[in-house]
């Protein structure tokens, strides 16, 4: 028997999704951030974007409009 929940959750597992660039102000530290993330904290930053925390060295990690958004299944560096 399937779950019909179930199989709708997995058909959105292969859609692409949105990648935004993040950049720490601290030490440089790069990375994309899967629309998801970003859509879980409140738009603090100029351009309705949050700041979180940076993993590498816990400073401020914004938004960095140097590259814009890309649409992506997996992380935009991740090889194909």
């Amino acid at each position: 028997m399937t779950d019909p929940i179930m199989d709708e959750f997995r058909s959105f597992n292969n859609l692409p999704r949105e990648w935004v660039k993040y950049r720490c102000r601290s030490c440089d530290h790069t990375d994309w951030i899967d629309e998801i993330i970003v859509d879980a904290f409140p738009p603090t930053e100029p351009g309705g974007f949050p700041a979180i925390v940076c993993p590498e060295c816990g400073g401020d990690f914004l938004y960095d409009p140097s590259e814009p958004p890309r649409d992506s299944v997996e992380h935009p560096d991740c090889p194909s």
